[in-house]
């Protein structure tokens, strides 16, 4: 082999060609090395990744700290919409995951006794899960939203198989209760994420939603976490909503929405119930709706009819006409006219009763809701400032309410015979909350009050409030005089000398309004239905007459049974107990120093002598005992809170016996029936005024109850 010689100062030294190739590559490679580290020093990439992201990603852990979202609650702060933690069910099919399931009809028989779903059904998703080698299979909505006390007893009865997976769902503890108004959020299956969907949950989705904190920290190759490493954003929980809505008086709505349905089975229903003084929504319901914790109903109706919902009022609307007839000074209620009809530029306008009733003044005229009257009085104000007396009242533009796309209506005002028919509410066309932002300017001194649902937002962290609502004066739209003279002519359209709408009469009470009836256009073939009683009835009223607290508007459109009470009684079964129930109510509210009635708190109290009830005497809580004991046995609600003219229903020791249940609502009735396990069926519609099993007699399990419901008609 060739030897190469190296001479090193005065030594020389003799190496092979192959010794000195070793020793060149040990040198090339030692210098790549070295360049590769220190490039990887100066750089932090190879092959293009970053290093010191990866290293990031594999030692870094980050987990999400999800925000609540905000409380909707009532003016009281009872909840209408909160965050609940629920469950999901899934069941492990695999056979080779430790915990999985061994029988499958065993376990669906299990698992059916506690969900809501048949055990054949179950049976068939696992055997399915199995067939086609599923890691799991889950059970759809039946598998979801699971309680608590449902995955304690899942959990209890130690299945095989199961996994119960905690996730946050909306929770409304009141059903079917403002449900358009409030709307509802649901989980979102990309996210998990609760959005809002409809309504205020809709439309305050970002406020409401919060933001998601989150905790970053270290872990060394063991999985231990590397002390001083973690970093936290805490979670921005979800601003709290208060509404103006109060519950009690939104149950009184629904419970009358109920009765309405069923004594007439319209194509649509709406009622709301405002403050007079200060524009304030105290309830709102509709009906179509849905309940937005079982969803039962949703899609029959989309829109919310407080304020997305324009159609012609009909005669509700000549309140408006009068007012400005006053305000312009060309109404003498004494004065005479002709009532019957009235000629429009060849076309003749009947009043309802075509043949009139005669020369009768113009008081008289309005008693009558003459049609000949409203275009008379509007030749006399001019068309011109008639015109802009109902843009002053507010039509044709919105409220500026809180809530999306409310609807403007239309005055329809092209032709001569548009104009005349606005005078008497056909063809133009208004929304609910327009007629009561309307009837404030009426019933107070001239003065337009803005309505408004929300009354804060607030921050939960901060208590910074976010929104006040508070009393608005929109402007003056007719004078003060002009409206208290608009007010006192109001006062007789119930009940006044012409005996008109009687039904509307309370015994507690005097209520003034004015109803309406007004044609419905005909969808399919254009034009108006023309087909007995289809029509939409209305009634604009407040309480009490001289000095209003709350305002009611009232509307059934196309009854498809009993439709000929739609033009006898109207809205009465509805309107009445409504009122009567809000004004008892509010008469609570307002004691002597001016402080609002509590809610109660109920507690447990089984066991317990029955005197012991903290509540016991209070003359606003209406208490229902069955039995004849002292000892208190059960109790209905329990854990929970009572308002002003609640029911609380009570069993003591001794023998079960019927109690008198005059004057229970249709639901409290129903509720009775539930408490003490017999079945009840319902006749009638309003409140119970007889009762199959007389008070006093003993109870037994196989008896059941008939209840006679009456309203407050004076003819019943």
């Amino acid at each position: 082999m060739a030897r190469i010689r190296i001479r090193l100062g005065e030594k020389t030294k003799t190496l092979s060609v192959g010794a000195l190739l070793i020793y060149l590559g040990i040198g090339v490679l030692f210098i790549c090395i070295f360049w590769q580290f220190s490039y990887l020093m100066i750089y932090k990439t190879l092959d293009d990744e970053d290093l010191v992201a990866h290293g990031h990603d594999k030692f870094t852990r980050s987990a999400v700290r999800e925000a609540e979202r905000g409380d909707i609650v009532d003016r009281h702060g009872n909840v209408l919409a909160s965050d609940m933690e629920a469950y999901r069910l899934a069941l492990i099919t695999d056979a080779d995951y430790p915990n999985h399931v061994t029988d499958p009809k065993e376990t669906a028989e299990a698992v059916s006794e506690i969900i809501d779903m048949p055990a054949q059904d179950i049976q068939a998703r696992i055997e399915e899960g199995i067939e086609n080698e599923r890691f799991q299979v889950e059970l759809g909505k039946e598998g979801r939203d699971l309680s608590y006390n449902q995955k304690n007893a899942l959990e209890d009865g130690s299945i095989p198989g199961i996994v119960l997976t905690p996730e946050t769902k909306r929770f409304y503890p009141n059903g079917d209760f403002a449900s358009h108004l409030i709307g509802y959020a649901e989980q979102q299956g990309d996210t998990d994420e609760l959005q809002g969907q409809l309504g205020l949950e809709r439309a305050y989705d970002d406020i409401l939603q919060g933001q998601d904190g989150t905790i970053d920290y270290t872990q060394d190759l063991w999985g231990y976490i590397v002390p001083n490493s973690d970093t936290v954003k805490p979670p921005e929980d979800g601003a709290e909503m208060k509404l103006t809505i109060d519950s009690n008086i939104q149950l009184y709505l629904e419970d009358s929405l109920d009765i309405m349905e069923e004594h007439f089975e319209p194509e649509e229903l709406f009622a709301v119930v405002a403050d007079a003084e200060t524009g304030e929504i105290l309830a709102s319901g509709q009906r179509p709706s849905f309940n937005p914790r079982t969803r039962e109903g949703f899609g029959n109706s989309w829109l919310n009819m407080l304020y997305q919902y324009s159609f012609e009022p009909g005669s509700t609307f000549k309140v408006f006409g009068l007012a400005a007839a006053i305000d312009a000074g060309v109404y003498d209620p004494n004065a005479l006219y002709e009532s019957g009809s009235y000629d429009v530029n060849g076309y003749t306008i009947h009043d309802w009763e075509t043949e009139g009733w005669g020369e009768i003044t113009y008081n008289e005229g309005m008693q009558y809701s003459s049609n000949a009257l409203m275009m008379l009085l509007q030749d006399k104000v001019g068309e011109d400032k008639m015109l802009d007396y109902y843009k002053q009242f507010g039509f044709g533009e919105t409220t500026g309410s809180e809530f999306p796309n409310e609807q403007t209506g239309t005055l329809s005002w092209e032709s001569e015979l548009q104009r005349k028919t606005t005078s008497f509410g056909q063809g133009s066309t208004v929304t609910p909350i327009q007629m009561i932002q309307g009837m404030t300017a009426i019933l107070n001194g001239g003065k337009m009050k803005k309505p408004y649902v929300i009354e804060s937002i607030t921050d939960p962290d901060t208590d910074e409030v976010l929104h006040q609502g508070k009393e608005t004066v929109v402007r003056q739209v007719i004078s003060e005089e002009a409206a208290d003279k608009t007010h006192e002519e109001l006062n007789t359209l119930v009940g006044g000398s012409m005996e008109r709408n009687p039904q509307y009469l309370l015994d507690d009470y005097e209520v003034a309004g004015k109803s309406g009836t007004a044609q419905v256009i005909d969808p399919e073939n254009g034009g108006y239905m023309d087909g007995p009683y289809e029509f939409l009835t209305s009634f604009i009223g407040y309480a009490p007459e001289d000095d209003p607290e709350v305002i009611i508007y009232y509307g059934v459109k196309l009854a498809s049974k009993n439709k000929s009470d739609t033009w006898d009684i109207g809205v009465m079964p509805g309107f009445n107990p409504l009122m009567e129930r809000t004004l008892k109510y509010l008469t609570v509210e307002e004691s002597e120093d001016e402080q609002e009635a509590e809610v109660i708190e109920v507690g447990d109290y089984a066991g317990e002598p029955l005197s012991g009830i903290p509540f016991a005497s209070d003359s606003t809580i209406q208490t229902i005992v069955v039995g004849n004991g002292q000892e208190v046995v059960d109790h209905y609600p329990k854990n929970d809170k009572l308002l002003p003219y609640d029911s609380f229903f009570v069993k003591t020791d001794g023998d079960a016996s019927m109690p008198d249940l005059t004057g229970l609502s249709k639901r409290e009735a129903v509720l009775f029936g539930d408490f003490v396990g017999i079945e009840v069926t319902v006749e009638g519609e309003g409140y119970v005024n007889s009762q199959s099993i007389a008070p006093g007699t003993v109870l037994s399990n196989e008896e059941a109850l008939e209840v006679t419901l009456s309203s407050n008609d004076p003819e019943d």
